[in-house]
């Protein structure tokens, strides 16, 4: 019979990318808590398959960016085709604004191995398969889960925060009545996972037909995955038969079933949670949002979910945070989500054009935009994707910003920077916790002033950017100046940086210990008492 904790601070749902994240990013901040799977062991799956470089950013905070992710295959970028086999638009790698690649191709099973390694060093004991939660209630001051074992005996574990990492059939949430609002497409795509593929490009192929749309992916161990949207009149049952997969695949590679890893039959869904909170209850991931795959941002958005959530948990369990702090998770989560949805649904309309007259305008819109190379640049490049920014929540000033390029909201950079002889990303030598960065040599002296290793309960460490050339031999000197480039905004204050990489105030040095404190209360007054105050003051 499984040992499971009668009493513990958290009670993670969900064995998936999302909850194994959320459990590392804990056990990095000194979190305790379990996670409840029910499924009987690890599912061998590939369901997701794009990591991006702000997912990337959040697990190099517990090191699987020096294990897995450093063997995956970085996506080159995208290529769209009309029916006639012509490449109408294409796009580029990008760079590399946040430390990684921003597209990056794994097997999820991998992965999964990969983030339950590394939850079993830090915090042995964590995980738990075969484990059924079957009730969830909320309580003034705590949760109560009851979990169902492999051999049908109930346990009860008081904890006090649940989050619901349980997919996109969430029993929690279904428990919780908290219905899903948007749309479901109504049309059903075949999803066929191969080895031993002759395509070996590592940039995506959307074959934007008006018949047959078709989207190929590269994959991990020399495979790809394929995606054809089905046809009116095709049944779920006749498109997985090895003879109808034979002759739909045979424009692209040959159909042997030795090389077929996975086939199934999926319906997309852009659709959302009406509330992200209940009580104690937190649902993320797909349980929260679900995200068409187009954009590849379901699994990303997830991961954003689990680097908020940790850190305010952390400081509500280990500070004299207030609890009402978690309120901010679906205050600065829930627009960010819905845009991602959105991104997706309209690069769905690129690529499963809606007739023949959709097609003719995508057409004719493409060639009029040739003589306005930096406007098509824009839109091909997907240039309208939303820069992980916030824009409400736990922040100073952010309604009142002092610089039109304010990074204040906004996910900061991270350059590679020369430490002394070594060239680190930033982040490396941050930490996990708050950071305060200067670039003056007035906010250099500040940090050097300052007596103060922990702010609400994380840690707090200070470094020295040198973003103007000073020749401060013990400041970071960046590898590539134009990586740095919007520190400059700030370049006279101090920047105080969150857990989650995101700037939450920036201030000038004689303001640093008035800005901390202001922080400080933020994050521990009363909500009655905050909402009177304005929560981004």
């Amino acid at each position: 019979m499984p040992l499971y904790p009668k009493d513990i601070p958290v009670v993670i749902v969900g064995a998936g990318p999302t909850g194994l994240t959320a459990a590392n990013l804990l056990a990095v901040y000194g979190v305790d808590c379990v996670v409840l799977e029910q499924n009987a062991g690890p599912m061998n799956l590939p369901r997701a398959i794009v990591l991006d470089d702000e997912g990337a950013r959040t697990m190099q905070v517990f090191g699987v960016d020096k294990t897995y992710l450093k063997n995956t295959m970085e996506g080159v970028g995208s290529r769209y085709y009309d029916d006639a086999g012509n490449c109408f638009a294409e796009t580029g790698q990008g760079p590399r604004n946040f430390g990684f690649a921003k597209r990056q191709f794994f097997f999820q099973p991998d992965l999964e191995a990969a983030l339950r390694d590394m939850s079993a060093q830090s915090a042995p004991g964590t995980l738990h398969f075969g484990s059924e939660v079957t009730d969830v209630r909320n309580a003034p001051d705590h949760a109560v889960v009851t979990v169902q074992d492999a051999e049908g005996h109930s346990h009860q574990i008081r904890t006090q925060w649940v989050l619901a990492c349980d997919g996109g059939r969430s029993p929690v949430r279904e428990r919780l009545g908290i219905p899903m609002s948007g749309n479901t497409y109504q049309e059903d795509w075949i999803v066929v996972d191969t080895t031993n593929d002759p395509d070996t490009t590592l940039y995506s192929k959307f074959f934007c037909s008006g018949s047959r749309p078709t989207v190929s992916v590269p994959a991990p161990h020399g495979g790809r995955r394929y995606e054809f949207m089905l046809q009116p009149g095709e049944t779920r049952e006749e498109v997985l038969e090895d003879g109808f997969l034979e002759g739909l695949m045979s424009p692209y590679r040959p159909y042997r079933t030795e090389d077929i890893v996975r086939k199934t039959v999926y319906r997309f869904h852009a659709r959302m949670a009406e509330q992200f909170q209940l009580g104690r209850i937190l649902l993320m991931g797909d349980a929260a949002h679900l995200t068409p795959p187009f954009a590849g941002q379901g699994m990303n958005a997830g991961l954003r979910d689990a680097h908020n959530v940790a850190w305010k948990l952390t400081a509500v369990l280990h500070s004299a945070a207030d609890a009402q702090i978690l309120q901010s998770y679906e205050a600065e989560r829930r627009k960010p989500a819905w845009d991602m949805i959105q991104l997706a649904v309209a690069m769905g309309s690129i690529v499963m054009p809606a007739g023949r007259d959709q097609i003719i305008f995508r057409d004719l819109m493409m060639q009029a935009l040739e003589p306005f190379p930096a406007v098509k640049d824009w839109l091909v490049h997907m240039r309208f994707k939303p820069k992980p920014r916030y824009f409400e929540g736990l922040f100073l000033d952010l309604d009142t910003p002092e610089f039109e390029a304010s990074l204040v909201g906004e996910m900061i950079p991270q350059p590679e920077v020369w430490q002394g002889n070594a060239a680190r990303l930033l982040d490396e030598i941050t930490g996990p916790g708050f950071c305060l960065i200067a670039q003056s040599a007035e906010a250099a002296a500040a940090l050097a002033a300052l007596n103060q290793d922990k702010l609400l309960g994380l840690p707090l460490t200070t470094v020295v950017l040198d973003t103007m050339g000073r020749g401060d031999q013990a400041a970071l000197r960046p590898v590539d100046p134009q990586g740095i480039r919007p520190f400059l905004t700030h370049r006279d204050q101090i920047m105080l940086v969150r857990p989650d990489r995101y700037c939450a105030a920036a201030f000038y040095p004689e303001a640093l210990s008035d800005a901390l404190d202001r922080y400080a209360t933020l994050l521990t007054q009363t909500q009655r008492t905050r909402q009177t105050a304005d929560m981004t003051v």
